[in-house]
């Protein structure tokens, strides 16, 4: 292979993974992250923000989304708003053709990642703006610009959440689709510290709940614990605007009949806890009760503007 021009980089070798990694390992180390919320090592939990086939999975996860409501991911404008380290954006452009764009705030819990996330973009040679610095509360695209609106595991970090769901409403063309994946608090999982969890536990009841765990009740604070009631609340807001089409719950069935669920950061612990409900014939009953009070975890809200 020809080496690179000099002063251009070789878009056809990969990023030095192992740069990228210390620079998210400062971040989670230095946040308290690591060892006072999760007991997942540091260098898994850099892996796991790093993985191609994590990213692949998110796109896969926003394709069957989509497709279920009738639109087809691979022709239209995507938004993933919290795009973190950018890898789903980087994937989605350079493997899978998406034409998908994202946000990501220079300040919040680890200020690693948008650096990291910027990195990738220069080494893959896309647009400079492929991931912008910005907000969910402020997002810098016009009104109904935008055909789907994708966010993962981030609307339980936002500062203002229903605040970022109102900008993703504004900034989604008629017929577009809001996909929000969140943990669901009114279930029994939290999988930042990694825990089973109290469905609808109040956040202070929560901080001496992980305190039991060992864990910093701190970072309580810093999470807004989602449920359907709180998406409900906010529905009401918007009244007539949007369809619900999905609230994950046939993905969450499907898991808990299949394991059909990765292993990454601590899902591995919720992934035995399953096992144990199959090996004790309580998968059933255990079921039943998820459908009737809505334990499905992660929410998959799926929602057309009209």
């Amino acid at each position: 292979m020809p080496e690179a021009a000099a002063g251009q980089a070789d878009r056809t070798a990969p990023p030095d993974w192992e740069e990228l990694g210390r620079l998210l390992s400062r971040g989670y180390i230095d946040s308290g992250f690591i060892g006072g919320v999760t007991r997942v090592p540091v260098e898994d939990v850099v892996r796991d923000m790093l993985s191609e086939a994590r990213a692949d999975e998110q796109v896969a996860e926003l394709r069957r989304a989509a497709a279920a409501a009738g639109v087809d991911a691979d022709r239209v404008r995507i938004l993933e708003v919290g795009s973190g380290c950018g890898m789903t954006v980087v994937r989605g452009r350079t493997a899978h053709g998406l034409d998908i764009h994202g946000i990501e705030p220079s300040m919040g819990e680890y200020s690693s990642t948008l650096d990291v996330c910027r990195r990738l973009i220069d080494h893959y040679g896309l647009p400079a703006d492929a991931v912008q610095d910005a907000t969910g509360e402020a997002i810098p695209f016009a009104d109904a610009s935008v055909d789907i609106v994708y966010s993962s595991n981030v609307l339980e970090h936002v500062g203002d959440p229903a605040a970022v769901l109102d900008e993703a409403l504004r900034v989604l063309k008629p017929g577009g689709l809001l996909l929000v994946v969140v943990p669901n608090y009114g279930s029994w999982w939290e999988g930042h510290y990694g825990i089973l969890w109290l469905p609808r536990m109040p956040a202070g009841l929560a901080k001496l709940y992980v305190r039991l765990f060992g864990r910093d009740p701190s970072y309580v604070d810093t999470l807004n614990l989602i449920d359907r009631p709180w998406f409900d609340r906010w529905l009401g807001r918007h009244p007539g605007r949007l369809e619900v089409l999905d609230w994950g719950w046939s993905v969450f069935e499907q898991r808990l009949r299949t394991l059909g669920f990765g292993d990454w950061a601590a899902l591995s612990v919720a992934k035995r806890i399953v096992t144990l409900v199959h090996r004790s014939g309580l998968l059933e009953p255990a079921i039943w009760l998820a459908r009737r009070l809505h334990w499905e975890t992660p929410i998959i809200f799926v929602a057309r503007k009209r």
